[in-house]
């Protein structure tokens, strides 16, 4: 099946970065823009744990400029600026999959009509693609680095897993 492209949020990138599994994201999907003010998020998050991912240092990371006009078509929200800019360039890109783990950026991209995918469905994909042999253990090393997940939820995607 032919990759699809991506554009990711923070959230996404930072997670699967701090559990050294980012390596999934381009194995997946393809180009993967990474907007401007999510870059800008990441370096602030490195001046509070220098080990935050940069995505200047990843060659399959392809930043993007979105233009405020863009940003302004959306409904109003009450959303971070890297994730207006994410649904903006998915809705300007509908080829695109919105990377966002923010339920209410979630429900205004699938408002919008957007496929969207968050750090669990990045997980879900490389389990079916044979890319990891298990969900579980990369599932608990983002909670331990402070990904927080409902209970239900991690039963749902260990089931979905077949875990």
């Amino acid at each position: 099946m032919p990759k699809r492209p991506l554009v990711c949020d923070t959230t996404v990138l930072l997670y699967l970065g701090r559990i050294g599994r980012a390596d999934l994201v381009p194995a997946l999907f393809g180009p993967v823009y990474v907007p401007e003010p999510v870059v800008l998020e990441l370096d602030m998050g490195r001046l509070l744990r220098p080990d935050t991912c940069d995505p200047r240092q990843w060659a399959w990371a392809e930043r993007v400029t979105v233009s405020p006009e863009a940003i302004g078509a959306l409904p109003p929200n009450r959303l971070g600026p890297g994730e207006r800019a994410v649904i903006a360039y998915a809705c300007s890109h509908p080829e695109c999959v919105a990377g966002l783990d923010d339920l209410q950026a979630r429900r205004l991209a699938e408002e919008l009509g957007l496929t969207v995918v968050g750090t669990l469905g990045v997980l879900l994909r490389a389990r079916q693609a044979g890319l990891i042999l298990s969900v579980r253990p990369l599932v608990d090393a983002l909670v331990v680095q402070g990904f927080h997940i409902d209970p239900s939820l991690y039963q749902e995607v260990l089931a979905l897993a077949g875990e």
